[in-house]
């Protein structure tokens, strides 16, 4: 493998001003190869900023290029399986971003593609990667509240209009709010506790008629052995927004005007993480962190490290099949009203 890992960047939306900053920001470790977009304008300007950049507008092309290592898939939540499985039978390595797939189908034959080729799949779920974050889960590991007992999670924000148009679709987007937000919530929630829970039920109603899919969702996971927890989520937590943009009062993708919290609860005591950025133990204060967006730094190294090791990355494909696995579930039950059975 070259000294360093080549990427091309496959989708120039709106998250990719997330992830070009990172990229650039691990120079060392990380060289953009390619900028991957349909639009050969944006594509042009965005390589302007950069040196020795390859502009593709058709993928297929992009994955011959025997010079392009590793792909970073920014795009619509139906493609992410297609364009994943494409990119893994050419070798490439794959970080994705969340939620990994549909369902728990797609994603299974992600994961199949990937060790068929001895590639790298890792999904981008990047608020794992807070220093505050990690450390609850190093601290629940440690037992330091006791056994878990539950997790209580809690996000309230208001957005009016979605961010980009693909998000009105629910067949492109599966979903709303679970797929945008829940995916973080849930990946923690599994990632705490690591193991699946035995039945899930979930209440999910669309209030907005600026999408098709839910925006006020219930979710209660019974994990068995006296652990559950129980996870609520609304978009609708402002007034209606007056201005033409209709991103006003609480933005979700500014979750510093929102309420996003989550209490582990322990047979010996409590965490709280108030966000991504401040952890506290018992009404202690633990850990802090700056509110950035470090964490997607933070995710490409972990990426790099991982293919340079010969190791399964954080957050690899065959760990997130589970939180597909409690999506689908959580879609299921809303459909029945019933509980649903996992184990």
């Amino acid at each position: 493998m070259p000294a360093k890992l080549r990427l091309a960047v496959v989708g120039l939306g709106r998250v990719s001003k997330s992830h070009l900053p990172a990229v650039r920001e691990l120079s060392g470790k990380v060289e953009l190869a390619a900028l991957v977009s349909r639009d050969a304008a944006k594509a042009e300007q965005e390589a302007s900023q950069w040196e020795g950049v390859k502009v593709y507008t058709s993928y297929e092309d992009a994955l011959q290029d025997p010079n392009i290592d590793a792909c970073l898939l920014l795009l619509p939540h139906d493609l992410h399986a297609e364009y994943a499985i494409q990119a893994l039978r050419a070798g490439k390595h794959v970080l994705v971003e969340k939620p990994m797939a549909m369902n728990v189908q797609e994603a299974e034959a992600m994961v199949a593609a990937a060790e068929a080729s001895s590639a790298v799949l890792m999904i981008g779920q990047s608020r794992r990667f807070h220093q505050p974050v990690v450390e609850s889960i190093r601290r629940v590991r440690a037992n330091e509240i006791g056994s878990l007992i539950n997790i209580n999670a809690l996000l309230l924000a208001h957005m009016d209009k979605p961010a980009t148009d693909w998000w009105k679709d629910e067949s492109k987007i599966g979903g709303f709010i679970i797929p945008l937000w829940g995916s973080h919530i849930l990946d923690y929630i599994l990632w705490a506790y690591d193991k699946m829970p035995v039945a899930v039920y979930a209440q999910g109603l669309s209030n907005n008629p600026n999408w098709s899919g839910e925006d006020e969702v219930a979710i209660s996971l019974n994990f068995g052995e006296g652990q559950m927890a129980n996870l609520l989520m609304s978009f609708n937590a402002g007034a209606r927004a007056t201005d033409e943009e209709g991103l006003t009062g609480k933005r979700i993708w500014s979750t510093q005007n929102s309420i996003y919290d989550r209490y582990l609860i322990g047979s010996n005591g409590m965490m709280h993480l108030k966000d991504e950025y401040e952890l506290t133990v018992n009404g202690e204060k633990q850990a802090e962190c700056e509110r950035s967006n470090a964490n997607f730094n933070w995710q490409l190294e972990e990426f790099a490290d991982a293919i340079r090791e010969g190791r399964e990355p954080l957050a690899s494909g065959r760990e997130i099949i589970r939180v597909m696995k409690v999506i689908d579930a959580c879609f299921e039950s809303m459909r029945t009203d019933k509980v649903i059975a996992l184990q």
